[in-house]
Order: structure tokens, then C-alpha cells, then sequence
């Protein structure tokens, strides 16, 4: 079983408008940095993934609580089932091979891998309990029957590695973005590509739905370009950008869909208004590149991940730590 030997340094800048908790993760020889981050269904543990495999920390206080063994050399997403009684684990090896482990929740047993890559896979998406998306630096995405370990469908379209996936809410359509600049829209059932949306300049790094949206699916999207920007994928329109001082490597959404939050190369965490494209608030959140943000499903905080393998607790502009609201 991987593991670090870690300690925990509590820190607090209170004169921001927002508040950090940062906890430093370090190793005497080296600390991995943290590559993705998923919250348990419950919110009370914060997973982490790796080069040294899936960590379990406690939340909000930050101490490790179990270390899960994976197949995988480097893990590049971790995404939980609907049900939240599955975690999917995806990585691989560069140019050789990718693949998706999925483990129980809470237990960490192994119960299935699914292995077709010929290269890394760097993003996953659940469509069903037992469905679910891979995308690959291969330039495939493939969907699976979880439970049969088998594969359904491949989608091939992409000119370069695909990097992110996400499935709108009804399951019929399917987003994917990649090294190619392009996002592509796809119907899931059949997998015949139904538009491709070409307004990033530079790579894509990941992709992130808005929830509680009530009128046409929106997806956000963040690239090399330095922008952050909205779509409506079913109709094939973008919708507006924010331009960013940084490279934006991560996004996610707050469970409200009220705010979108950005991790980028500079190591701060961009809040972001979607209606208007408005940079709320910058917080400081790791050393070097934060290569990870999510966000917690109900007190509105963050968990930021970094390259010297920080992981750090950003609570939403305008409240304290507890999550209540602040002058």
C-alpha cells in the first residue's frame, strides 16, 4: 500500500475577505503532487489523488484517515457514482496505457478495472450507476457497462489527447474537450459526433457542468488560452468569457451553481460570477501550480490541491470558516 509519512501545518489569512485553512502535506523525500480531488457524498472526507495512489482525509480538519491501494501508476480523476457507493479511479502510464479502477465506497476494495487505452486517461464521467465515460490521451473516449467490465462504445473524433468529459442531464449528450482545443458534443446513444465548438485558442484543460441549472445545460471549460468560458452545448453556442492573469488548470462549480471557482498555475483560486464573467474574489491557495479544485456539496468551501502536494481548505467569499456570513 502507497502512503506518505505527513504532518499537518494549520495556517490563517484572515485579512482576506476569504478565508484559507491551508494543510501542507510533506514527506521527508518527496510529496506527489495532488493531481484530483473528490468530496464523499456525505462531505465528511475529501479524497486525493496522486503518484502515491488515493488518499482519504477527514473534512474540514484535514487528517489523513485511509490510504486506498490502485492499479494505477498515476492517478489523474477520481469522480464517485451517483449512488455514491462507487469511486472510479482513472490514470495509466503515458504512451502505454490508461485505464479506470473502481473501488467500493467506503471500503476501498477493488471491484472492477477497465483497461482499453493505449494511453493515459485523464478524465472520467458517470452517466448511470453502471455507465460510464473515460477519456484518453489516445484520443478515444469509450463508454462502459461498469458492471459487465465491458466496453460499449468508442468515440473517435478528437484530433488530439481528450482531457475531460461530462454527461448533461438527461444522458443523451455527451461533452468532451482536449489538446485539440475543441470541445465536441456527442450523442451518447449512438456516438455520432453532433458538433464541435472551436473558440479556445490553446489546449483545454477540463471541463465542468453548472448544476441546478433550470434553463439549457451550461458548461464551463478552462484552457491554455487563459480564459475561462460558458456554453450551452446543445445548441452549439457560447455563451461568454472571463480572460484570467493565470493559466486555469481546474474548475468546479458550487453545488448552488450561484459561482464557479478556477485553480490555476499562479496557485490562487479565481471566484467567478456566471452570469456577468466577474472575478468576485482571488485567493492565494497553494505554492506553485494548484492543479486541483473542488468543492465541498454544502458548506460552500473549497479544497485546493498543489504541485508540492498542498491541500488547503478555501472558504467562500464573504463567510467565516464555519460557513456563516461575514461583514
Amino acid at each position: 500500500m502507497r502512503h506518505f509519512a505527513a504532518f499537518v501545518v494549520m495556517t490563517i489569512w484572515i485579512a482576506s475577505p476569504s478565508r484559507v485553512i491551508g494543510a501542507p502535506i510533506a514527506d521527508d523525500v518527496k510529496t506527489a503532487p495532488v493531481t484530483c480531488i473528490a468530496f464523499a457524498p456525505d462531505g465528511n472526507s475529501v479524497l486525493v489523488g496522486s503518484q502515491a495512489g488515493v488518499s482519504v482525509y477527514s473534512w474540514p480538519n484535514l487528517k489523513r484517515s485511509a490510504q486506498f491501494d490502485t492499479k494505477l501508476v498515476n492517478v489523474h480523476d477520481l469522480q464517485f457514482s451517483p449512488d455514491g457507493k462507487r469511486l472510479a479511479v482513472a490514470g495509466g502510464e503515458p504512451a502505454q496505457s490508461g485505464g479506470v479502477e473502481v473501488l467500493s465506497w467506503p471500503g476501498g476494495d477493488s471491484l472492477t478495472f477497465l483497461q482499453s487505452h493505449s494511453d493515459s486517461v485523464l478524465g472520467i464521467a458517470w452517466r448511470s450507476d453502471i455507465h460510464l465515460a473515460s477519456a484518453s490521451l489516445d484520443r478515444d473516449l469509450i463508454l462502459w457497462d461498469v458492471s459487465a467490465g465491458k466496453e460499449i462504445r468508442r468515440f473517435r473524433g478528437h484530433s488530439g489527447g481528450v482531457t475531460s468529459v461530462c454527461f448533461l442531464p438527461n444522458g443523451g449528450h455527451m461533452v468532451s474537450a482536449g489538446l485539440d482545443q475543441n470541445l465536441r458534443v456527442w450523442n451518447a446513444e449512438t456516438g455520432e459526433l453532433l458538433r464541435t465548438l472551436n473558440n479556445h485558442k490553446r489546449e483545454i484543460h477540463e471541463l465542468a457542468l453548472r448544476p441546478n441549472e433550470t434553463g439549457l445545460p451550461t458548461v464551463a471549460s478552462v484552457s491554455g488560452d487563459r480564459t475561462m468560458r460558458l456554453w450551452q452545448p446543445t445548441i452549439g453556442r457560447m455563451i461568454r468569457f472571463a480572460q484570467l492573469k493565470t493559466v486555469p488548470l481546474s474548475i468546479t462549480w458550487l453545488p448552488d451553481g450561484s459561482l464557479v471557482a478556477v485553480a490555476g498555475t499562479d496557485g490562487s483560486v479565481y471566484w467567478i460570477d456566471p452570469d456577468n464573467v466577474e472575478i468576485v474574489h482571488q485567493n492565494p491557495a497553494v505554492a506553485e501550480w494548484a492543479y486541483a479544485v473542488a468543492a465541498h456539496p454544502t458548506d460552500h468551501s473549497l479544497a485546493v490541491g498543489g504541485r508540492r502536494g498542498d491541500l488547503t481548505r478555501v472558504v467562500r467569499p464573504g463567510q467565516d470558516a464555519k460557513g456563516t456570513d461575514v461583514k
